[in-house]
């Protein structure tokens, strides 16, 4: 855990920095931090500068995550769809995933506006406190809701207690309407729309949500649900198409059976 905070230090900082900064900061004893440090330049993730004793992550770090982009893009256009609803509807748009008792953002696009509450990507939040979740909630049958409840009391992951029977009856109202609206929330002065995708990655749930100050959301809401069903529906189109075209190509030289 440490060696990720420290890492996403220097992703906030963006700089070379000292070893009383980095245990300074994140509030660790000096000598764990120091042996932490030294592992991390051993394993080449650290650069260590003895002149001026600091510390900067190395290029192969970028070597661990710089292919996934690249697949994600592979699996069908997700950067265009949320780069034309951002377009579209000129707020914040982004593609959550569900990561266990979460969603995470993969990536987010903003406008820009100063009208705008943009977390970083990578945040996650718990399902079952934000819409991209809820959207993506109501695609489970009801006991695997049960159960992502009772998990997520047991850990105690909720600043409250999650009520059962109130989130099926906002579950209901998401099956029925096919969107979740998250007004002021998760602050009072922003608000989120969520439409869960029919497409996944390799079978993990995805949804799409647009949001913004809580104002403007509401404002626009009926014109922003009608833009991203629109392109939501484009999107598919696209996908099937491409699906369409890849089952009609002949098999390849060598794949069809002998006979």
């Amino acid at each position: 855990m440490r060696t990720f905070e420290v890492l996403e230090l220097f992703a906030e900082r963006r700089r070379p920095m000292a070893l009383h900064e980095i245990y300074t900061e994140l509030g660790y004893p000096q000598s764990s931090t120091t042996n932490l440090l030294k592992s991390m330049v051993l394993l080449g993730y650290l650069n260590y500068n003895r002149i001026k004793r600091t510390y900067l992550p190395t290029m192969r770090l970028n070597l661990l995550g710089n292919w996934v982009a690249g697949y994600m893009q592979q699996e069908g256009g997700f950067r265009e769809l949320v780069e034309e609803m951002q377009r579209r509807t000129d707020e914040t748009v982004g593609i959550a995933t569900q990561n266990d008792l979460f969603v995470q953002y993969l990536f987010l696009t903003a406008p820009g506006h100063q009208f705008k509450n943009v977390p970083p990507d990578g945040t996650m939040r718990l399902l079952v406190d934000s819409s991209a979740g809820r959207a993506m909630m109501a695609r489970m049958n009801d006991r695997a809701i049960d159960k992502l409840c009772r998990y997520t009391n047991h850990y105690e992951m909720s600043d409250s207690r999650v009520n059962y029977a109130e989130v099926m009856k906002d579950i209901s109202w998401i099956r029925h309407v096919g969107y979740c609206y998250f007004p002021n929330w998760p602050t009072p002065d922003v608000s989120s729309i969520s439409i869960a995708l029919d497409a996944d990655l390799h079978g993990i749930p995805l949804s799409i949500g647009v949001g913004g100050l809580a104002e403007r959301i509401s404002r626009e809401k009926a014109d922003i649900l009608a833009t991203m069903r629109e392109l939501i529906a484009a999107f598919n189109a696209r996908r099937a198409a491409v699906r369409d075209a890849a089952a009609d190509q002949p098999d390849a030289p060598g794949d069809a059976e002998d006979n």
